[in-house]
Order: structure tokens, then sequence, then C-alpha cells
């Protein structure tokens, strides 16, 4: 099977991108195709299509995905990534009081400064106003794209070494054959002419793009950016609140919501939660509660 003419991811705030995208782009480096990481419309235009086709673009990481701009899009194959929104909230709330960078985000400035003043009871309640915009970008994605592969975040990364490995193969990339001494040497000869050119710049022209990838790197490379390193040792469950790797586990929601942040999650996300399917009531309610009448 030849590669399609573009991969892409498809994640959103809060979703694991930054640790997908750093496995995308190693492998990316050593396959020879050209990428890019983007995070905002702001970064192509508002013209998606017209920067895949000015860069020669082989793979696209939109981590902050806005269905509205893959309509003009070339022939794709990709997977979208998403999370229990309620658990984005709070990964986002102690993220943007702590952790995220604001160098490239100067809306974050004074939101950090509001929720610094405030106790976490009403710092999640601004969190959700801030993260609406994301929230709303997952509501109005289309889930139903045959050349989408669609995925939980709790299931992904429960099992990243099988699901990488479902990834590149729906995406049409993936060599499932054993991998003897006699062809690493190729790949790694290949690789490391494309990981120069990377380097360089393109100043060093040669690139020998890849049509697929060793089932077996794509494992090593997910290794490598195994949740334990970068959290320092500190493995799934062990919070560190100050930590862009806060904690690495779903379901963390329901320790810090309070009736007041369940009421209104459901006055506004109701329809997104079970749309997704993490709820199947309208009046869920944190472990141990029942709903107001």
């Amino acid at each position: 099977m030849s590669r399609p003419p573009l991969l892409a991811f498809f994640g959103h705030h809060k979703c694991a991108s930054t640790w997908v995208h750093n496995i995308v782009d190693a492998l990316c480096a050593e396959a020879g195709w050209r990428r890019d990481y983007l995070y905002g419309e702001h970064q192509f235009g508002g013209d998606l299509a017209a920067h895949v086709a000015e860069h020669r673009l082989d793979w696209i990481s939109y981590v902050n995905a806005d269905a509205r701009h893959l309509e003009r899009l070339p022939p794709f194959r990709g997977f979208h990534l998403v999370r229990d929104p309620r658990d984005l909230v709070v990964s986002a709330y102690f993220s943007h009081l702590h952790s995220h960078p604001t160098h490239a985000w100067p809306e974050l400035v004074p939101h950090r400064e509001a929720l610094s003043r405030v106790d976490k009871r009403e710092g999640l309640l601004l969190e959700l106003e801030f993260s609406a915009q994301f929230l709303t970008q997952m509501e109005s994605w289309d889930y139903g794209q045959e050349n989408v592969l669609e995925l939980r975040q709790e299931t992904f990364t429960k099992d990243p070494y099988r699901g990488f490995l479902q990834v590149f193969r729906h995406l049409g990339v993936l060599d499932e054959s054993h991998y003897n001494k006699a062809r690493w040497l190729p790949y790694l000869t290949r690789s490391v002419v494309n990981i120069t050119n990377r380097l360089s710049g393109g100043v060093q022209p040669l690139r020998l793009p890849a049509e697929d990838l060793p089932g077996e790197r794509i494992l090593g490379v997910v290794f490598d950016n195994r949740f334990e390193k970068f959290s320092k040792g500190r493995g799934k469950g062990r919070e560190d609140v100050k930590s862009h790797y806060r904690k690495g586990e779903g379901g963390d929601w329901v320790n810090h919501f309070e009736p007041v942040h369940v009421e209104a999650f459901r006055a506004r996300w109701n329809g997104l939660l079970l749309r997704l399917g993490y709820e199947t009531r309208a009046d869920w309610n944190l472990p141990g509660r029942t709903a107001a009448p």
C-alpha cells in the first residue's frame, strides 16, 4: 500500500497532544516526512489546505483541531484523540494555573492571574468559561469520517504500544514484517540521511522519504516517550500539580468537581458528554450522589 498524500493527527487542548506529537515528530524525522505542529489558525493564515500545499507537508499535527479548516485538505488519513471533557477542564485548570507556557499565548496571562486569586472551587468555574473554546471544537467535530480513526485518550494511553500500532495500521504506513539485521542497516542509513536533512533545515538536500515504518521502531519510540520518563520516575496516578505531566490517569474529575461544577457542566456541555459516551444518562452526578429533581 502506498502512503496517502497527507497523514494527520487531530487533537485538542489537554488531550495528550504534546506527548503524541513528540512520538510522531521522531518518527517523521526518521521517515523523511515533512511535518508541522499547528495549534492555531494564525499559523496557517486561516487556510490549512494552502499551508499544506505551500510547505509540501506529509504530516500535520493539528492539536486544537477546528473542523472548519479540514474542508479543502487534499486526500488524507488521520486519527483524532479526545478525552472526557470533565477531565480536560480539570487538567486545564492545573496547567493554566501552574505550568503551561505563556510566551506564545498572551491570553493565558490574565487568566492565570485570575486563577491565582481564587480557590480551586471558583477557579474550576473560571476554567469552564476559559476552556469553552476547546470544548466547542470537540463539540463541532465530525465523528463519522471513514478516513479518521476516533480514539479516546483513556484507552489509548492505557496501552500506548497497541494504540500506536493501531494508528499506523489505520494510516496505511505500518510495516508489520520482521526486521532482521540485514534490513535494519538500510533503514538506519536512510534515517541518518533524513535526520541530517531535518537538522540542516534543508541545506543538506538529500531526503529519502519512506513509504512505511517498521512496527518495531514505532514501539521503540513510544517506549522512549513513556510517562515515567518525563515525570522523572513518578508513576501514573501519582499527582504533581505543577508538572505538565500532572497525573496521567483518566476519571480525575471526580476528585475535584463539587456539586456546583457538576451543575455548571451539565448546563452547557451535557450534549457533548453524552455524544462522546462518557455518560449514558443526562442526570449523571458525582459518585454516591443523585441528581437534584
